[in-house]
């Protein structure tokens, strides 16, 4: 039996996503039903797999400390840490980055970390690695969508991505073309039997206003959705 037929991989069909949410039949229509709104003038931004903290470090070494001392403070007030040192603040081998990334903080510091400290910088780590399936930056808001194919939805995974949003949404605004910091919504991507924001089955409907019979994206999303 030929993959494409079978192929459920998340990325593989949140790749077709991508792909679908730009085109530009009709005045961006596919976008307009997948978010569920009419389209008003202005532009968007789409992303997928956005590892916005991991690149922004990447491309700023020299003025980190002055992001991440910020991100520090944002965290200590996600993860309700009274006290905590800041990454400017932290040792040497810790807070230069050509000795330590700032993701491997918590596993090289051994006993230099208080537990408090340690769980700031746990939560560092954890967003440096992670990366949103799907990101629409429009008007005054950052959409974030978590994307499940087979599974459902996990309550702490919810919660930590609108912890990165928030974070993205007041040190990094201005890197996803916003003049303010956008309001965060984090949104449900998953096949109807769960309950999402907007299903594959929604997407598959989409796809079929927009795309031939005969079109892969079309038919990669037709197919996942008809062997479940």
């Amino acid at each position: 039996m030929d993959y494409d037929v079978y192929n459920r991989e998340e990325r593989y069909l949140c790749s077709h996503l991508f792909r679908l949410l730009h085109e530009p039949v009709q005045s961006y229509r596919a976008l307009s039903e997948f978010l569920k709104r009419p389209l008003h003038q202005g532009s968007f931004r789409i992303y997928a797999e956005a590892a916005l903290i991991r690149d922004a470090y990447y491309v700023r070494k020299s003025l980190a400390s002055h992001f991440l001392d910020d991100m520090v403070r944002m965290l200590m007030g996600q993860e309700s840490v009274s006290e905590c040192r800041l990454y400017s603040e932290l040792p040497d081998e810790l807070s230069n980055g050509s000795k330590t990334h700032p993701k491997q903080i918590r596993q090289k510091a051994g006993n230099l970390l208080t537990q408090e400290e340690g769980r700031v910088f746990g939560a560092m780590q954890g967003m440096f690695n992670a990366k949103p399936d799907l990101v629409v930056c429009i008007n005054e808001e950052l959409l974030i969508y978590e994307a499940k194919f087979t599974l459902d939805f996990d309550l702490k995974q919810m919660t930590r991505t609108e912890n990165i949003g928030k974070i993205w949404a007041a040190l990094f605004y201005a890197d996803l073309g916003y003049t303010k910091p956008p309001a965060v919504k984090v949104l449900k991507l998953g096949l109807a039997k769960f309950s999402p924001d907007i299903s594959w089955e929604d997407v598959s409907r989409i796809s079929a206003n927009i795309y031939a019979d005969n079109d892969r994206t079309r038919v990669a999303i037709e197919n996942a959705c008809s062997i479940i």
